[in-house]
């Protein structure tokens, strides 16, 4: 009988639970007072393992945050044969997000998931980790927020590429990306040996990416297990309101953000444009991909919801590609929930680096297994949170993911439908004028 090799998630899942259960215990053994000496080894050890993967992840960060966001920008050069259909798309795609993650913001900071943890705990945690030096000066720079806010929306912009580069300065590669592939598109051919390189280095990076993977299970386990040693059983009943809140935050959106927006600007009935593409959405669900799902969108927009054929297939494509509102609200709490965790409080100038950051990373955020994972990294970098938080989420992540999944999907859908309608009255208004036009 051939050996069959267990999925990559299910790995991922017993690295976790064998990560709680040991880390839990090891706690347990600590608050009993078992030889101190053996268990600090232990826990030094795991440290170790959970480092080396979380500095593989830092590695590829900076180059997979520039060859994605690079590509998805020069992939939408088709969107200008297109004209108004693609402006709207793009539009309406970036303000549900943006929408996406202000909802995220809101509820973590009215539900504070990562509170109520025994604070001797966090204490020796942010001891251990380090309060970041970009938080404290942010928060050392005095009480002008608005100041501030503007200092760093101003700051995107490099005054010198390279240093971004080397420094990691992930809000100004964005920027520097999104510009470059602006540029790119805007000389065409001329820029094809560019293009031909980026794309090449964002093969790599998620090969890359899909190789540190493969080692995922065990320092995940690590990870896990340190974070459990550290914060005891209290942990469970935090990651329990963390998962509340991403659950409910993406009820509100999907429920009540987005059916709006198919009122307003469908003029359609979001339950029965739910329904009609319920298979896609329960396909999403329980797969946890868009991509896999996107050939069953399609068909669901064109058959069963009547949306016109070649905007249903360009804006579910599109979205599919750039559309992520259920993983960037699922960022925004996360990374609030992770400074909680680790006792370093994120100031309102923090929260908008956060903002920013998350609605741009789930724009460019690369279709492969493992991407949402770096994607994180990129928002907890930008306001200089560790990464070592990462691992308690993971514990979790699983589940969340389909949900988030199935909103990326619906969202793909909403925009199909708004597209739709704005795209019809243009072709009637045209229709009118040019018949008004031969009558004449």
């Amino acid at each position: 009988m051939k050996n069959k090799r267990i999925d990559l998630q299910w790995q991922i899942l017993i690295g976790i639970v064998a990560g709680i259960v040991f880390g839990l215990l090891l706690n347990y053994a600590v608050s009993s007072g078992v030889n101190p000496e053996l268990l600090g080894g232990v826990k030094q050890l795991f440290t170790y393992g959970g480092d080396i993967f979380l500095r593989l992840l830092r590695m590829v960060i900076v180059p997979l945050v520039f060859s994605s966001i690079f590509m998805a920008v020069v992939n939408l050069g088709a969107v200008k044969e297109l004209g108004k259909i693609g402006v709207v798309t793009i539009l309406y795609y970036v303000t549900t997000t943006a929408v996406a993650v202000l909802v995220g913001l809101l509820l973590v900071n009215i539900i504070h998931p990562g509170h109520g943890i025994d604070p001797t705990a966090l204490e020796s945690l942010a001891m251990h980790k380090g309060v970041p030096e970009q938080v404290a000066a942010v928060q050392a720079e005095g009480k002008n927020v608005v100041f501030v806010i503007l200092n760093t929306l101003i700051n995107i912009i490099p005054d010198n590429a390279a240093a971004a580069f080397t420094h990691g300065d992930i809000l100004q590669i964005i920027f520097f990306s999104i510009f470059c592939a602006l540029i790119a598109g805007l000389l065409g051919k001329k820029t094809e040996p560019l293009k031909n390189v980026v794309s090449a280095l964002d093969l790599i990076m998620q090969k890359a990416v899909s190789l540190i993977m493969i080692i995922a299970p065990y320092c995940i386990f690590f990870l896990v297990c340190s974070l459990c040693m550290d914060l005891g059983f209290s942990s469970l009943a935090a990651l329990a309101r963390y998962a509340f809140t991403v659950i409910i935050g993406l009820a509100i959106h999907s429920c009540i953000c987005l059916p709006l927006l198919v009122v307003i600007f469908a003029r359609r009935n979001p339950l029965s444009l739910m329904r009609s593409v319920m298979p896609a959405l329960l396909t999403a669900w329980s797969t946890a991909s868009s991509a896999a799902t996107l050939p069953l969108t399609m068909e669901c927009l064109k058959n069963r919801a009547k949306i016109d054929e070649r905007i249903g297939d360009f804006v579910a494509a599109l979205g599919a590609t750039i559309n992520m509102d259920g993983t960037a609200l699922y960022e925004s709490v996360a990374v609030i929930f992770i400074a909680e965790l680790m006792g370093i409080p994120l100031p309102l100038t923090m929260q908008v680096v956060v903002f920013i950051t998350a609605t741009l990373a789930a724009i460019g955020a690369a279709a492969i297994p493992g991407a949402g994972m770096v994607t994180m990294g990129i928002v907890l970098s930008a306001v200089g949170l560790p990464l070592e938080g990462i691992g308690l989420i993971l514990v979790i992540d699983r589940v969340l993911d389909q949900f988030r999944t199935a909103v990326n999907v619906w969202g793909d859908v909403t925009a199909a439908a708004v597209v739709n309608t704005v795209e019809g009255r243009t072709v009637t208004r045209t229709t009118v004028r040019e018949e008004e036009t031969s009558a004449l």
